[in-house]
């Protein structure tokens, strides 16, 4: 089975209002196949990474304390199986803290308020993601459709299966559509129950 990538993920609180950034945010550099071949096949952390930035305050400014903006930074990495070692979470969130902080003209160090960070390994531990992967199962052409896990078990006739790994797929949207599949499966595999 193939799966998706991890998230890296920082959220932090900042003092100030944050003029040159807007609510959804892209920071991409120039080599992106050579970016993609090195980190989501190796076990090395970005030196110079791309990143989602989200500043909902921007649209929402109830959100973050008055004279306050919210920054939510997402930077896709390795999953566990392939960067099992996560010692260097705080040099990679730096890195990405003072190239977002250049990029922006604004020093978020000297102005943050809270600052919280998940790797892929919080992110397994605390949300039971395998190996920390973000989406659960690819999307390759052997994973869609038909070819994703059922979303009732082949041992227990009571156990059944919704989210991203199961029939249907990846997405919002689609969980949702995989939870009526399963609620119509079940009631019609236990009608006069």
């Amino acid at each position: 089975m193939e799966w998706t990538l991890s998230p890296f993920t920082i959220y932090l609180g900042v003092k100030g209002k944050l003029k040159n950034i807007n609510h959804h945010n892209y920071f991409l550099g120039n080599n992106f196949n050579e970016y993609a071949d090195t980190i989501f096949k190796t076990g090395v952390s970005p030196q110079k990474p791309y990143y989602y930035v989200n500043v909902s305050s921007k649209s929402n400014p109830e959100s973050a304390p008055e004279g306050c903006e919210n920054i939510f930074i997402l930077c896709p990495v390795p999953d566990l199986r392939h960067k099992p070692d996560w010692s260097d979470t705080n040099t990679l969130a730096d890195n990405i803290i003072s190239d977002l902080s250049k990029r922006i003209d604004f020093d978020l160090e000297a102005n943050t308020l809270t600052k919280t960070i998940l790797n892929p390994v919080d992110w397994q531990d605390k949300f039971n993601l395998y190996r920390g992967s973000g989406l659960g199962l690819a999307h390759g052409l052997n994973q869609i459709g038909g070819l994703r896990p059922a979303n009732k078990d082949e041992v227990f006739n009571n156990l059944y299966y919704v989210g991203a790994s199961t029939l249907p797929g990846t997405g919002l949207p689609i969980v949702v559509i995989s939870s009526r599949l399963v609620t119509e499966r079940i009631e019609k595999d236990h009608a006069g129950i």
